[in-house]
C-alpha cells in the first residue's frame, strides 16, 4: 500500500490531459473578466479600450450565436464556412506578402 502523501505526488506529477486544450480551441481565458483600469486619461479611453477587448475576445459574436439554439449539423457547416473562410484570407496574406499575381 503506498502512503497518502507518496499518492499525491504521484497525481500531480502526471500530464493533465484536457480535451479541450487538445483540439487547440481558445480556453485560456474562459471564466476569467475582463479588466480595463481607468487611469488619468479618463471614462472614455477605458471605454474604447473595453470595447477593444470585447471585439478582440470575440465575446458579442458568442454571445448573439448563443441567443437560439443551433443544430448540430448547422454547427458543422457553419464550422466548415468559418474555416474556409480563415484559409482563404490567411492564402491571400501570403499571395501579397510573396508577391504572387491574384
Amino acid at each position: 500500500m503506498i502512503e497518502p502523501d507518496r499518492q499525491q505526488a504521484e497525481r500531480s506529477e502526471r500530464p493533465r490531459t484536457d480535451s479541450r486544450r487538445a483540439e487547440g480551441g481558445n480556453y485560456g481565458r474562459r471564466g476569467q473578466a475582463l479588466t480595463v483600469v481607468v487611469d488619468d486619461r479618463g471614462i472614455e479611453a477605458a471605454l474604447r479600450v473595453f470595447k477593444k477587448l470585447v471585439l478582440k475576445e470575440g465575446l458579442l459574436k458568442d454571445i448573439k450565436r448563443h441567443e437560439h439554439y443551433e443544430k448540430p449539423g448547422d454547427r458543422k457547416r457553419r464550422k466548415t464556412r468559418e474555416a474556409i473562410r480563415r484559409r482563404r484570407r490567411q492564402a491571400a496574406r501570403t499571395r501579397v506578402r510573396f508577391g504572387y499575381p491574384e
